[in-house]
């Protein structure tokens, strides 16, 4: 692990062509999903552009989300630092006040100090109220929904059962009193009809989550043809994210001729659109495009399992029988995503890089490439990889860690370690499989070690009687001993949930059911 202290950064100047940086961040997406990382030769994809940009662009093979999970992932790859670190380890439950902590620096806050044109358009998930919205966190232009797709009810139902349909017209209705908050039933969680923001405005709500990816895609390609100086452009698409939606045109139009197949068409056409606009407006060779995927999917795409992949696709073994979702777990399923990018005329095309790495890496990489100073007063746990990107030698080791952010207590615990070919996993079990059953959470001392190189799947560990468990074991007390060491040196302490749903649930007309506009 790559471990920097550093000084407050200042504004710089940018040069005279500084590039263009495009994230584009993938919901749920499992390694297997893409057919760049899977597909036989002369077999269909479901991705054909972006198959496209990874040959030619580089694919990264063992590259890893900064959790399995969505919130402190997006933390993660704003801050270039582990939830431990920034206080932030949880995905945003209704009715929290409060956001990714102030003094947390976003990539937007050093691009946009640097004189970029910022913008963030999809799944925010890091606070909507006014201190914690993109607006006030480096973007100058936002555009989506302030947390994941399946955070409120919406007026049709999706590929799959969630999330709830919103009562239209019930007389006794609650938010037919002129009360402020209408909160609509579903079978676990009190939900607000689901908002879309463009800057601070609500602009519909319930959103059309059909028509959802075309309006990014869209923006998306607006934003970049708009620009008339250096840009950051942030897109959190809601694609793979239950409900599963695509336009009618995409019905059965996918090599797979299924309901994810065709949502996995739409999401790639969606980064083509926004691409080929790049393309357009005579940028491509200056504009750095990175895409990659938040975490890996989850048990509401149970129903659509079968993606091929060296990880069992979609599932890995649980303790409760059957296959188990891979998000929220330390299995390489869970964090082990796709991560391409494309940069004609400085990336050389039809690299596969098999280096590990880590989300946290984008945010010291594409400062260092723009020639912008990062914060110096704190610990990055990413590492600037731009010489990966230039062709240039890049040997550096390190050590990776993999955080679990439980849903219940607010932490962010480290429960896995990576060293070399080597992976300790400390906890197993807890997480519900496609058959909803749960298996029984396992406090592992001594860890299970892997050799994640020779057996991916992660089916056999190493015999704890043996030399070679020794010796890794010796490696994996030390690396969690400085972990320890450095998160008592530059953290921030664990969020306190507090509530308030009439303030932090946005409402863009109280006096209509569900909130409608």
């Amino acid at each position: 692990m790559l471990m920097i202290c550093v000084q407050h950064h200042t504004n710089i100047a940018v040069s005279s062509h500084p590039p263009n940086m495009v994230i584009i961040l993938l919901d749920d997406v499992g390694y297997g999903d893409l057919g760049s990382y899977w597909n036989p030769i002369g077999q269909l994809s479901n991705t054909p552009f972006l198959d496209y940009m990874a040959d030619n662009g580089i694919r990264f093979t063992d590259f890893h989300s900064a959790a399995s999970i969505c919130t402190p992932s997006r933390g993660s790859l704003l801050t270039g630092r582990l939830c431990a670190r920034t206080g932030y380890p949880n995905r945003v439950p209704d009715g929290f006040v409060g956001g990714l902590p102030l003094n947390e620096t976003t990539f937007g806050e050093i691009f946009k100090s640097a004189g970029y044109r910022t913008g963030m358009i999809g799944k925010w998930g890091m606070g909507i109220e006014p201190k914690y919205h993109p607006n006030s966190r480096g973007f100058d232009f936002y555009f989506g929904l302030p947390d994941g797709n399946n955070n409120g009810c919406i007026d049709e139902a999706g590929g799959t059962l969630l999330p709830n349909v919103c009562p239209r017209d019930e007389s006794d209705a609650p938010g037919h009193d002129g009360s402020f908050c209408y909160l609509c039933e579903s079978e676990t969680v009190e939900q607000l009809a689901l908002p879309l923001f463009h800057n601070r405005l609500i602009v519909e709500q319930p959103v059309n989550l059909t028509s959802l990816s075309l309006r990014y895609a869209e923006m998306g390609a607006d934003f970049v043809k708009e620009s008339t100086r250096p840009y950051l452009l942030y897109v959190g698409l809601a694609h793979m994210h239950v409900p599963l939606f695509h336009m009618p045109e995409f019905e059965g139009k996918s090599a797979s001729n299924s309901v994810y197949g065709d949502t996995l068409l739409e999401m790639d056409n969606t980064v083509k659109t926004i691409v080929e606009a790049i393309k357009d407006s005579g940028e491509e060779d200056n504009t750095l495009v990175w895409v990659l995927s938040d975490n890996g999917p989850e048990e509401g795409q149970c129903q659509f399992a079968g993606s091929p992949g060296p990880f069992s696709g979609v599932w890995q073994k649980n303790e409760g029988g059957g296959g188990t979702a891979s998000k929220g777990t330390a299995f390489e399923a869970g964090h082990r995503v796709p991560s391409i990018v494309y940069w004609p005329g400085t990336i050389k095309g039809g690299q596969v890089v098999d280096t590990l790495t880590n989300s946290m890496d984008i945010y010291p990489t594409i400062a260092a490439l723009a020639n912008i100073q990062i914060p110096t007063n704190r610990i990055y746990d990413g590492m600037d990889i731009s010489d990966i990107l230039l062709g240039r030698p890049f040997s550096r080791k390190r050590v990776l860690y993999h955080p679990i952010a439980n849903i219940f207590d607010y932490r962010c615990d480290i429960q896995a370690v990576r060293i070399g070919d080597y992976k300790a996993i400390f906890v197993t079990g807890g997480r519900a499989d496609c058959e909803r059953n749960t298996g029984n959470l396992q406090i592992h001392s001594p860890p299970l070690i892997f050799n994640v190189q020779e057996d991916p799947m992660e089916s056999i560990p190493l015999d704890p009687d043996s030399n070679l468990f020794g010796s890794v074991l010796e490696k994996v007390d030390q690396a969690m001993a400085d972990i320890e060491q450095s998160l008592q040196m530059d953290s921030t302490p664990i969020v306190e949930p507090k509530y308030n749903p009439c303030l932090s649930i946005p409402c863009c007309n109280p006096l209509n059911v569900v909130c409608r506009c």
